[in-house]
């Protein structure tokens, strides 16, 4: 493979994973589609609900960034990163206080629902607890210095807090005290 070819491949690949941004909004993009249906140009509507359906996903992930609070109970919040692939998001960061670390991280998406059944029977299989958190099913597994806690959510996500610093009452006030609602749409 020349040069050429090789840059060329590692950029439509590395293109291909990074998220689209809408430059107009879902109501251009939604009301374009039946327009162009009822015109006959199909393709052009298939194009057009993809970019529809790519914009309110865009609008969905800004509003579970923005649930993820500053400060929890007074817990700090760092760097947020996201990831999006094959139908699935992720967003993680961690939470500190004095000196101690809760890693949160978010799964939604076609594959968030799949990945929570797998994450729930992975515990179940472990040692573990069934507790609710606000309304949400949890299961709280504490293994030598480890603490994790899977949240289901409404939406088929799933809703991981794990720590390696601090005790599992604490995590379990963490979780407690996030703004769950504002991230499970």
């Amino acid at each position: 493979m020349s040069d050429k070819l090789a840059v060329l491949t590692v950029i439509l690949i590395t293109g291909a994973c990074l998220p689209a941004y809408a430059e107009e909004g879902p109501e251009e993009y939604c009301s374009a589609v039946i327009e162009l249906y009822r015109e006959g140009d199909i393709d052009a509507a298939l194009e057009e609900a993809k970019w529809c359906v790519e914009s309110l996903e865009q609008l969905a992930l800004k509003q579970q960034l923005d649930g993820f609070s500053e400060q929890v109970d007074g817990w700090t919040r760092g760097e947020i990163k996201q990831h999006k692939t094959m139908g699935m998001s992720t967003i993680e960061t961690s939470y500190t206080k004095d000196e101690k670390t809760i890693e949160v991280n978010l799964t939604t998406g076609a594959a968030g629902g799949m990945g929570a059944l797998a994450a729930i029977s992975q515990l179940g299989m472990q040692v573990g607890e069934k507790v609710r958190i606000q309304r949400r099913t949890a299961l709280v597994n504490a293994t030598g210095s480890k603490v994790e806690i899977l949240v289901t959510l409404n939406n088929a996500g799933m809703l991981n807090f794990s720590s390696t610093s601090t005790d599992k009452d604490t995590v379990i006030s963490f979780a407690k005290a996030f703004p769950i609602n504002a991230i499970d749409r």
